[in-house]
């Protein structure tokens, strides 16, 4: 589990690292530009790309667990089902089935705000290979000198406006119960798992990640944002606040878990067709 952490949470970062813009956000755009501007402008583009590869890790992950019949199996099952496009287009789905053209519009405005972009390629750079001894550093540097309750404030303020924390989390508990969902087909019946164990040890796994991956949020935003001021990250914290904000980040969040579900059930489907 250790890796996949590792690998979901460099990706989950960079979620909102954006790309610059040309020109704010056109008002008459459509449903389906708004949708393509929103998943390119917040990188979710990208991280859709590595779900192929998230899915793989949290296998090998669980391999130990599982007989190596069953484990390859499971891998040809989960490479069709989380394959990217297929996600991609359960993602899009969900995104336009609770589209609202005046938040997806405002949400995009705030995503091209200057200090949105500004804040934005701070985040980037801390996923950048270059930086990982500066940030080592920084992070030991730590240990000596904490950082100002009034900035630990302003950072779990930030967490908490921006999900990053939360996201995390959702999505390797979301990976996680998609082994259990795809192998219960095949399982012999005294050895399946009801519905009420499997949630318990998902919120089992949910608990045990939650003060390393807080941890890992809140030393990212230490490190990206350590020359920017209170006031400025005050102001950047406001707009990551605001209604339509969070709504495109609540709406994405759950159009990524609805695909990872959705993903666990066609990988269910094929162990099932497959052990016939």
């Amino acid at each position: 589990m250790k890796a996949v952490k590792s690998i979901i949470t460099v990706c989950l970062f960079g979620l909102l690292s954006l790309q610059p813009a040309s020109a704010t956000a056109n008002p008459t755009i459509n449903k389906d530009e708004q949708v393509n501007a929103i998943l390119e402008k917040t990188g979710f583009n990208k991280l859709l790309q590595h779900v192929p590869n998230f899915s793989q890790s949290v296998l090998k992950q669980s391999s130990g667990a599982l007989e190596p019949e069953m484990g390859s199996a499971l891998s040809a099952a989960f490479s069709q089902a989380f394959a990217t496009a297929t996600v991609q287009n359960d993602v899009n789905h969900v995104l336009k089935a609770h589209y609202n053209e005046s938040h997806a519009t405002a949400y995009l405005k705030h995503l091209n705000r200057p200090l949105s972009l500004k804040m934005a390629k701070l985040e980037s750079d801390t996923n950048n290979p270059a930086n990982r001894d500066d940030i080592k550093a920084f992070s030991a540097a730590l240990t000596n000198q904490p950082t100002t309750q009034s900035r630990s404030t302003l950072v779990e303020r930030l967490d908490k406006a921006t999900r990053t924390t939360d996201f995390s989390i959702d999505m390797q508990t979301a990976f996680f119960k998609a082994i259990f969902i795809a192998i219960d087909p095949v399982m012999e019946t005294d050895m399946r798992i009801n519905e009420d164990e499997l949630e318990k040890m998902v919120n089992e796994v949910r608990t045990s990640l939650e003060e390393g991956l807080s941890n890992n949020t809140r030393l990212s935003f230490l490190y990206a944002f350590r020359n920017i001021s209170d006031e400025e990250l005050m102001s950047y914290i406001k707009i990551c606040e605001s209604e339509e904000y969070r709504w495109g980040i609540q709406l994405l969040g759950n159009a990524m878990i609805s695909a990872i579900n959705q993903a666990a059930d066609r990988a269910a489907l094929s162990m099932s067709q497959n052990n016939r």
